[in-house]
C-alpha cells in the first residue's frame, strides 16, 4: 500500500514540475500596453485612498470600529484590507482580544490627496496566447512622488487590477512600496492638497 502511494505521489510531482516547466517557457502571441483613461484611473485611486485617509485619522479603535473597518476596506481591497489594517494599527499581542487597538503614528502611506504624489501612468496590459485560458488583461495604475523630498524621490506604488465576470475592474494587489515607516514619518509627513 505505501509503494503505490508513494508511486502516486511521484507522479503527481513529476506532472506538477512539467506543467510549471511547461507554462514559464510559453510566450505569448502577442503583447500589447494600451493607455487607460488617466482620470478614471485616479478617480479608482482616490475612492481607495479616501478610505485610507479616514482611517489614518484615527488615533484609536475599539474592536467593534475595527471589524466594520476592516469589512469597507475589504469592499475596496479585497484580501489586502489586512495588510492596510496592519499599516496603521498596532497589534498588542499581550492586550485583551477587545481592548482598543491603537494607531500607530510612525507610517506615511502617500496617496493622491497628498503634495507631491501623482498618478504617472495608467495602461492595460494584454497578452494573448495559443492556449485562450492562459491569456492575461491587467490595469496597472502607478502612482510616484514628484516633489523634491530627497527621502521619497524614488518612491512609487502602483495599484493592479483584473476584469472580473461583468468586465469591471477589480482590484488585485501592488507593486512597488505601500508605505514609509520610522520615526521621522507620520500621515501628515506631505501635507494634504487643499
Amino acid at each position: 500500500m505505501n509503494r503505490k502511494l508513494n508511486l502516486t505521489l511521484l507522479l503527481t510531482i513529476f506532472l506538477l514540475l512539467t506543467a510549471c516547466q511547461s507554462s514559464q517557457q510559453m510566450e505569448p502571441k502577442t503583447e500589447k500596453n494600451i493607455d487607460f483613461d488617466r482620470n478614471t484611473a485616479i478617480e479608482m485611486v482616490k475612492k481607495k485612498e479616501k478610505i485610507v485617509i479616514d482611517i489614518a485619522s484615527k488615533e484609536k479603535v475599539t474592536k467593534v470600529e475595527y471589524e466594520a473597518l476592516e469589512k469597507s476596506l475589504a469592499k475596496e481591497f479585497g484580501d489586502h484590507a489586512s495588510d492596510i489594517l496592519s499599516i496603521f494599527f498596532i497589534e498588542d499581542l499581550d492586550a485583551y482580544p477587545d481592548a482598543d487597538r491603537y494607531a500607530n503614528k510612525n507610517t506615511l502611506y502617500p496617496t493622491l490627496f497628498h503634495e507631491g504624489i501623482t498618478v504617472t501612468s495608467a495602461t492595460v496590459y494584454k497578452a494573448e496566447y495559443e492556449q485562450e485560458a492562459f491569456n492575461q488583461t491587467e490595469l496597472r495604475i502607478k502612482e510616484e512622488y514628484v516633489g523634491d523630498d530627497e527621502k521619497l524621490k524614488d518612491w512609487d506604488r502602483e495599484y493592479l487590477f483584473k476584469p472580473d465576470e461583468n468586465e469591471e475592474w477589480e482590484f488585485t494587489g501592488f507593486s512597488g512600496t505601500l508605505n514609509v515607516s520610522g520615526e521621522d514619518y507620520n500621515m501628515n509627513y506631505l501635507e494634504l492638497k487643499r
